[in-house]
């Protein structure tokens, strides 16, 4: 019974009713193309806030901050740091004093949060440097009057390596008086994060002299912790560094909590795109019941001879049901293979892209003799990462086959319910 219902089953795609069976086929062509923005979606949103978050903790806020409830002299932050270094699970430990300023050059001038570290933290934490390159110039603030620009900053003010910038700062005392300070600096290098946000934002001095500048009370000091697996519940590691730390009063922070209303706004625009993009994917399964209403029709004649020679309706109603099945499994197979090799290429696909916008449009101005147009980039640092480190995730993309081949069965329940409506001695006498 069950290699007959397969045969039936099958007959529909690859037999002689191959004909009328050309609305399924168009079903598992609707299901297919809505599949594909779907995964591409759910796996491009990962990437990026992945990107950006890797980002944010591995340059900016780290994984786990350090920060006093009291003034602490120099020795009990000497101290706590060996303690720190001591404490299990812990790879990293470093000092940062920072706080705002107005950088200015000539006549440009911006805002800027300046980050004062120990210079040789460049060289000793490779996932710093991994995601902090330096394109012009060199991460080198060995004398304290050199500082590290970002790209974004040094587009503004019009800066190169070499060139001297300033710094202003200041100082309110109690009375409410501010007094302001000037700090003159050399440009010694330039840096981008592949994030303009981050680019515009954050420049680099040393340590030492941060502390010297930064002397009003929005500047703060804080250690900034790396951990082995930063991604993993941090909760036992908090706790490990509270033993450690033993009654000093420190506040202790993990990334999620510094970085909580970015996540949750990167969150729930990634859970509204997936949302839309499933409604479309349900408008292609639902389809399906339209084409299986036309198939049931089509092969009236069929069901109500093969029902006359005693098949159940249960039998019948069920070959449609895998047929169905088999339309949905197929369609989502095929969206997904395809959603899939657009995201493992997705940044090849756009350097590509680039490549023959920029080239046709140079190529048009050239021909009418007008000046060449600035390069045309599809996805602006502005508003997106430049580079997407994608990771395809299994269990993600069999969860949505499973649900697309149990929505593609459900929606053939309405239109074999016809079947049982189908009596053999009406179709004889008709045929």
């Amino acid at each position: 019974m069950k290699s007959l219902l397969f045969e039936m089953t099958t007959r529909l795609f690859i037999g002689p009713r191959l004909k009328e069976s050309k609305p399924i086929f168009g079903s598992i062509l609707g299901i297919a193309l809505s599949m594909i923005p779907l995964v591409v979606v759910i796996f491009l949103s990962d990437g990026m806030i992945r990107g950006i978050t890797d980002r944010y903790i591995e340059t900016g806020t780290f994984h786990i901050q350090l920060r006093p409830y009291e003034s602490f002299s120099e020795e009990e932050w000497a101290s706590t740091e060996r303690v720190l270094h001591e404490t299990e699970g812990i790879r990293l430990v470093e000092k940062e004093h920072s706080g705002m300023g107005l950088a200015y050059a000539g006549n440009r001038q911006t805002a800027v949060s300046i980050r004062s570290l120990d210079p040789g933290i460049y060289d000793s934490d490779s996932s710093f440097r991994k995601y902090l390159t330096i394109i012009e110039g060199e991460f080198d603030l060995k004398r304290d009057d050199q500082i590290i620009l970002g790209r974004e900053t040094a587009d503004q003010l019009n800066l190169r390596v070499g060139d001297s910038i300033k710094i202003l700062t200041g100082k309110t005392l109690s009375n409410g008086k501010f007094i302001p300070k000037i700090s003159r600096f050399t440009v010694m290098g330039i840096f981008t994060t592949g994030y303009q946000d981050l680019d515009r934002l954050w420049v680099f001095i040393d340590l030492n002299k941060g502390m010297k500048i930064l002397q009003d009370s929005e500047s703060s000091s804080q250690f900034l912790i790396k951990v082995d697996e930063p991604y993993a519940d941090l909760t036992p590691q908090l706790k490990e560094i509270r033993k450690a730390l033993g009654n000093q009063r420190w506040g202790l922070y993990t990334w999620q909590s510094l970085n909580r209303s970015q996540q949750s706004n990167y969150q729930t625009t990634k859970l509204i795109l997936i949302l839309i993009m499933a409604l479309i994917v349900l408008v292609a399964i639902m389809n399906i019941s339209s084409s299986m209403i036309m198939l049931v029709m089509e092969n009236e004649q069929e069901i109500g001879i093969l029902k006359s020679m005693g098949m159940g309706n249960s039998f019948l109603s069920l070959q449609y049901i895998l047929t169905a099945g088999i339309a949905g499994g197929t369609g989502s197979l095929l969206g997904i293979g395809a959603g899939t090799l657009i995201v493992v290429n997705f940044n090849s696909l756009i350097s590509f892209l680039e490549k023959i916008i920029n080239s046709s449009v140079h190529l048009f101005y050239n021909l009418l003799g007008f000046p060449t147009p600035p390069e045309i980039s599809l996805l602006s640092s502005q508003y997106y990462l430049e580079q997407f480190s994608i990771n395809i995730d299994g269990e993600i993309l069999i969860i949505i086959f499973v649900l697309t081949l149990a929505l593609s069965m459900a929606a053939a329940l309405i239109p074999v319910r016809h079947i049982g409506k189908i009596i053999p001695l009406e179709i004889l006498r008709k045929h």
